[in-house]
């Protein structure tokens, strides 16, 4: 799943799958409109671990919105 997502907050993130990983897992960018981005690794079992985040393009600590749940749920059955 790639593209643009409505989360329930009205917000739309765009997704990019950036990878396939070794466990059977995936590596995705999570962009929202408001300039965060994360690149996380979604697990097979539907885990999720940040990788790198950025707000604005400079590297930044972030955590994950609570909207993030509805999106990797959504990719985690893809």
């Amino acid at each position: 799943m790639e593209g643009t997502i409505e989360v329930y907050t009205g917000e739309e993130v765009n997704v990019e799958h950036i990878k396939a990983l070794g466990d059977g897992g995936a590596r995705f960018d999570i962009t929202a409109e408001d300039g965060r981005k994360w690149r996380v690794d979604l697990s097979r079992d539907g885990d999720t671990e940040i990788v790198t985040s950025w707000r604005d393009g400079e590297l930044a600590d972030l955590e994950l919105p609570e909207w993030a749940g509805d999106v990797t749920a959504r990719l985690a059955r893809v």
